[in-house]
């Protein structure tokens, strides 16, 4: 009995670590370029939360100060709508997105959000959100990451799944490719 017992907690443990992982396909960045209508250099300035009509699905709603454009004509501000977020006494959580903290500093590739209300949503989940940050050992240097906790990513030529890691490169080298991907 005891092995038993042993093996359904096992069993389940592994099932409920599979519930808080998201798996994607991982898209590479002239593939994110491809689907987006929009790719910007923006920094968060500020967050809300708030529920759908039927009050089943939080959202997070961020609006960005864009600094650069690299694929579409952005407006100077725009606003992004992702699932998840917490508001007085819920929090829902989706593995896979990330929310923003006024200042946050992000390489967006976007695409009109579903709500239809002049709202962005980011292609790919994360791997739409580059976050910027400072190059610990090269000075003046950003570099980007879409790598994220919690989410592994198919491989269909080997039909298994492994942590995605995310790309990391500089800035740069992704406004290069994207630019480039733009061009094609």
């Amino acid at each position: 009995m005891i092995g038993r017992t042993r093996l359904l907690v096992v069993v389940l443990a592994a099932f409920a670590t599979c519930l808080q992982a998201t798996t994607i396909v991982p898209m590479s960045v002239e593939d994110l370029t491809q689907a987006s209508t929009h790719v910007v250099v923006a920094q968060a300035l500020e967050s809300r939360t708030e529920w759908n009509a039927d009050k089943t699905i939080i959202f997070t709603i961020t609006t960005f100060q864009v600094s650069e454009s690299l694929k579409g004509q952005a407006p100077h501000t725009l606003v992004v709508r992702q699932m998840g977020g917490r508001t007085m006494h819920y929090e829902q959580k989706v593995a896979g997105v990330r929310h923003w903290q006024a200042g946050d500093q992000s390489v967006l590739f976007l695409r009109p959000s579903v709500a239809g209300d002049g709202s962005m949503a980011v292609v790919g989940l994360m791997q739409g959100d580059f976050r910027v940050i400072q190059a610990a050992d090269q000075p003046g240097e950003s570099v980007v990451s879409n790598g994220v906790a919690g989410v592994h990513a198919y491989d269909p030529s080997k039909r298994s799944s492994s942590e995605f890691a995310g790309t990391k490169m500089t800035l740069n080298d992704l406004r290069s490719r994207v630019r480039k991907a733009v061009t094609q």
